[in-house]
């Protein structure tokens, strides 16, 4: 309970780098970037709670090598916080190698809603000033679910990986006048490359039921992508329903102004170096229905594909229950 007392006081973030030698010296480069991934962080914990924050760097400590950040301009609770999540969240290690698809399950457990109801529930402690250690905690597993707060660690990681010099990485939060609040959360040498994402790929989003207005078929064989409006934009995309483009190659299907497809459709993603969501391609895995004006036809792989999720949904219900 003291420990938790005074955490709630603290208002500076410490990385504390150890070295193999007694030095005190660090390649600045290596710094630098490691810096910039941690203010990264620091900010996008800020957002979370929907806080804009002033990050002040502190004269460096030695002992290793101390980079402290101290944060400003918003109430103490905020403050104290902020750099609790962070001291938590920068030094978990990921549950499994596979971090991406561990986010994408655990994307479907802990729902957007949940998400806001932990930072809401934090935000009403900060308020009242009751925070509870259980809260910050909560709100710790919602940032670690983060993408651009995963990639800013990958990249943190990476960037010490390849920097020998480095033993071992300490994490905590600090007071005003630099007393710890806890011990230090130390990630030894050998456990940095379990932070670095082995992929940017993110697993691949079905759209189920999407509907795509035909601009441009292709009606010529071969691996050509077809041009199509999705959602109000205009995408790229590759047909891989072999029995529609069979259907289109034999001309058992044609196309006129207005024409669109229902269908599966497969959005393909990755995490850039910041950790944004980029869009990499559009792949339709089935069509379902050929739409001409009021005219619907299903198609038989349509009615074999909906019967299919049909029967998956009604399995997931019945372990729901």
């Amino acid at each position: 309970m003291q420990n938790m007392k005074k955490s709630l006081l603290a208002n500076k973030f410490q990385m504390h780098y150890y070295f193999g030698d007694d030095s005190h010296t660090m390649d600045a480069l290596v710094r630098n970037r490691c810096e910039a991934e941690i203010i990264a962080i620091l900010t996008e914990i800020a957002k979370t709670l929907d806080e804009k924050i002033l990050i002040e760097c502190e004269a460096h400590r030695e002992g290793g090598l101390r980079d402290i950040w101290k944060l400003a301009n918003a109430n103490a609770g905020v403050l104290s916080v902020i750099v609790g999540i962070a001291a938590i969240a920068v030094p978990l290690l990921p549950k499994s190698d596979s971090e991406l698809e561990r986010l994408q399950k655990e994307d479907l457990r802990l729902s957007i809603e949940e998400r806001k109801l932990r930072v809401q529930k934090l935000k009403a402690e900060i308020k009242a000033d009751s925070v509870q250690t259980e809260t910050v905690a909560e709100v710790a597993e919602v940032v670690n679910e983060n993408y651009k707060v995963i990639t800013r660690r990958s990249n943190l990681f990476k960037h010490l990986s390849t920097y020998n010099k480095v033993t071992k990485l300490g994490v905590n939060s600090l007071l005003p006048n630099g007393q710890e609040t806890n011990p230090e959360s130390e990630i030894a040498r050998g456990n940095f490359r379990r932070f670095i994402l082995s992929s940017n790929v993110l697993p691949v989003e079905t759209v189920d039921e999407a509907i795509i207005e035909i601009v441009s078929p292709v009606l010529k064989r071969g691996n050509y992508k077809w041009k199509g409006i999705f959602d109000g934009e205009a995408i790229s995309f590759s047909m891989k329903d072999q029995t529609f483009k069979q259907d289109v190659h034999d001309e058992r299907i044609s196309f006129q102004h207005g024409s669109s497809i229902k269908c599966a459709l497969n959005i393909h993603s990755k995490l850039d170096e910041v950790g944004e969501v980029v869009t990499t391609g559009y792949s339709v895995e089935t069509v379902l229905d050929n739409i001409n004006g009021r005219e619907i036809n299903q198609t038989s792989q349509g009615l074999v594909y909906r019967h299919k999720r049909t029967l998956q949904k009604g399995q997931g219900d019945l372990f729901a229950s």
